[in-house]
């Protein structure tokens, strides 16, 4: 019976430690939100993704105490026009980098809950298809400012 026991506690075990692997292994790089007007009520976010681990993680949805509601887009041409598609999730897929930026996938933020200015940090939070959440900050910045940031490579 005590080996029965024991192999038992050891998948279990397995089982727990690459759940809690996958969201450990999701790393997160490079989060703003341009500086908007104060009456603009929905925000853009952005970042990268990246999975160090060997399956593909699923974000699922996106919080933040400074917006009442988030969600994720992805821009794209659609006959002739751009459009805005929201997503159920987001993939970053096993060992690859996922950028979240304008004209790709990224993120809406509706109805800020205070005035943002460049220089403050907003707490996002992400959840994951295994029910697991990794938080992390994002810092508000004037857009000049990043496109600068990106295009010397501080």
């Amino acid at each position: 019976m005590r080996p029965y026991i024991t192999l038992t506690l050891s998948i279990l075990f397995l089982i727990l430690a690459k759940q809690a692997h996958a969201a450990d292994s999701l790393m997160i790089h490079s989060a703003w939100i341009p500086e908007m007007p104060p009456v603009s009520r929905v925000h853009a976010g952005f970042a990268s993704f990246h999975n160090a681990s060997d399956e593909d993680i699923e974000i699922t949805a996106v919080s933040s105490a400074d917006y009442a509601s988030i969600e994720m887009h992805l821009s794209k041409q659609v006959d002739d026009m751009a459009r805005m598609i929201p997503q159920k999730s987001l993939i970053v897929q096993a060992n690859q980098m996922m950028t979240l930026k304008n004209g790709g996938y990224h993120l809406m933020l509706f109805k800020p809950q205070r005035k943002l200015i460049a220089g403050d940090s907003v707490r996002l939070t992400l959840e994951l298809s295994d029910g697991k959440k990794q938080s992390f900050n994002a810092t508000v910045k004037k857009s000049s400012e990043e496109n600068n940031h990106q295009h010397h490579h501080h």
